[in-house]
């Protein structure tokens, strides 16, 4: 049975990850080992990776990330973030929203390892008497709310690539959990004691006047691109149009352009998406999911749990969102028989999304541990309640008849 062949591959994969191998090399690596137990000669195997390579599926997710890497970093050269970040400041007298706020902001634009970049205006904000866990977690949390609905992130195009269904449509239905992910994170913000946080605020009108429009402004760009998704307009043209748009009110000349693409553009990020698809399309190609129903559902745990678990585990395992939707949402796709409700989809993403948040192979996590010099084991159990949450929630929207 090729699908037995393909849980082999698959628990490969994750001792391989486990050992903190390199994502693009395991996941090609797979791609390979797949196709030769299937028993797939050269041939057809270049055959599938010129289908992987050049589907419009592929190029379409590899346009719209290159796209939103050159965005990134012109709202990073040209003072977007940084002129958020002054304007928040001044606007609220209570630091702890500040805190959330300024990784928050910055999470809006993904990013690897973007918590970094935020983690010295926690520090800032919140003040050295604030205890070094608190300000991880809060650094941490209030940077990953955006992933569950923005269409600038990977994971939410990639989920809608692959259940082929519309972005118009799969993102109001994980809005709901960027909202909730938000408000059962506030007590833990603010049972930060007032006295540990220093007030900052401007009270005079007109400051406050030009603080907002500041913010306002500085937004706008990813504002836009989120609103033309919405608004059915294509992720690449969308993420395209504000690129022209900020090309052409900062005057970049054609040499300045290059640059910025050749600085902005990260190629190892664009492989391991590329190295998905094959995956994918290796998986497709040897029918090693078509049996995948039957198998699962002769598990003795219902199937929506072994989904969940299956979710879950390689989001865990890799820490990357991209990664676990690449790799679960076609076994998704295989056990719901082609076609996945959009409650199963949403209760899937949000289960991986547990993982990654609880990963240690999470770049952001690992990172903001680091930079406070604080402990995992002292920001987990927060991490843990708020994600058993979240997946209950989504649990519970799967089990409503409709």
């Amino acid at each position: 049975m090729t699908t037995l062949k393909l849980l082999l591959v698959f628990v490969l994969m994750m001792i391989l990850l486990w050992r903190k191998k390199p994502l693009a090399q395991v996941v090609i690596a797979s791609s390979v080992l797949l196709a030769l137990l299937c028993g797939t000669g050269p041939a057809v195997f270049f055959q599938m990776v010129w289908k992987a390579t050049y589907s419009q599926t592929t190029l379409e997710l590899i346009a719209v990330l290159a796209s939103i890497m050159i965005l990134e970093r012109l709202l990073r050269k040209q003072g977007y973030l940084d002129r958020m970040l002054k304007a928040l400041s001044g606007l609220f007298r209570d630091r702890r929203i500040v805190m959330a706020m300024i990784p928050a902001f910055i999470g809006l634009m993904p990013s690897a390892g973007g918590a970094l970049f935020s983690a010295p205006l926690v520090e800032e904000a919140a003040g050295k008497s604030v205890p070094a866990e608190e300000k991880a977690f809060v650094n941490f949390y209030y940077r990953h709310i955006w992933e569950y609905f923005l269409p600038i992130y990977p994971g939410v195009l990639l989920a809608s690539s692959i259940t082929q269904i519309p972005l118009s449509k799969l993102i109001p239905a994980l809005a709901p959990f960027g909202i909730l992910i938000i408000l059962i994170g506030l007590p833990f913000l603010f049972s930060i004691k007032p006295s540990e946080i220093p007030a900052s605020s401007s009270s005079d009108k007109e400051e406050r006047g030009k603080l907002i429009k500041d913010v306002i402004f500085s937004t706008l760009p990813v504002i836009g691109v989120v609103a033309l998704v919405l608004a059915s307009v294509n992720a690449i043209l969308a993420v395209l149009l504000v690129v022209g748009f900020l090309v052409f009110k900062h005057r970049y000349t054609p040499g300045q352009l290059i640059a910025v693409v050749r600085e902005a553009v990260v190629i190892k990020t664009l492989v391991i998406i590329w190295g998905i698809m094959l995956f994918k399309e290796v998986m497709t190609a040897t029918g090693s999911i078509n049996d995948l129903p039957v198998l699962i559902g002769q598990l003795p745990i219902p199937q929506i749990a072994v989904l969940g678990m299956v979710s879950f585990l390689i989001a865990y395992l890799t820490g990357q969102t991209g990664f676990y939707v690449g790799i679960a949402f076609p076994i998704v796709v295989g056990a719901a028989g082609g076609q996945v409700s959009l409650p199963l989809a949403v209760f899937v993403f949000v289960a991986g999304s547990a993982g990654t948040m609880l990963s240690p192979m999470h770049l952001c996590l690992s990172l903001t541990i680091d930079y406070f010099k604080t402990n995992l084991t002292k920001v987990w159990p927060k991490l843990i309640v708020l994600e058993t949450i979240l997946v209950g929630v989504a649990l519970i929207n799967y089990l409503i008849p409709r």
